[in-house]
């Protein structure tokens, strides 16, 4: 057992804690880049990524919602996993329509200078195991699990760079849908506020 590593990994789940207000200092491109990787970075040639998936269907994709990062205009990027690279496929969302879809007062949708949402292709996962349970719980139970393992990942690489971050899951699916201007097949699962905090 290598007794530095886990105490480090100790240290960061014991520092790990949500952030919900940040400054106005842009976040770098290389802590964002780091962040993704974390979350459904690509690990092996054969696809393989850094959250677990149920038979490797990988339904997750990250969009991100930038607004202060270094090196990148502000608008709406698409994270691409097996490169690792975001391309841009939008203009900034508009002030207030994250938090308007929020079911709270979760003014941190709007202050955060990158959003990260985790979106998925839901009915892909029912459809894959509905022979599992035909009710499509089972594929959507995965599709969350996936989403947790990357968001606590996100958590991780966040708290290991000295920065802040929190999740958000209250929000009106098809309201955050419309304001994240999602294709037909995704879903939004979880939203993940990234940041320098606020002391």
């Amino acid at each position: 057992m290598d007794t530095q590593n886990t105490a480090l990994l100790k240290d960061l789940l014991s520092a790990r804690r949500s952030v919900r207000t940040f400054t106005e200092k842009p976040l770098s491109l290389t802590a964002l880049d780091a962040f993704l990787y974390a979350g459904q970075g690509r690990t092996s040639k054969d696809g393989k990524r850094t959250a677990p998936s149920a038979h490797a269907l990988h339904p997750l994709t990250l969009r991100v919602v930038v607004r202060q990062v270094e090196g990148l205009v502000p608008g709406v990027y698409l994270h691409d996993s097996p490169t690792g690279k975001l391309s841009r496929i939008g203009d900034l969302i508009d002030q207030g329509t994250l938090s308007s879809a929020a079911l709270g007062d979760e003014q941190w949708l709007e202050d955060a200078p990158a959003v990260i949402a985790i979106v998925a292709q839901r009915e892909v996962a029912i459809d894959r195991f509905a022979e599992q349970q035909a009710d499509g719980l089972r594929g959507a139970r995965y599709v969350d699990f996936e989403a947790g393992a990357a968001v606590q990942n996100m958590y991780l690489a966040v708290t290991a760079a000295g920065l802040g971050g929190v999740v958000v899951m209250g929000f009106d699916d098809l309201r955050m849908k419309e304001a994240l201007r999602l294709e037909r097949p995704l879903f939004p699962v979880a939203l993940f506020c990234v940041g320098h905090p606020l002391k």
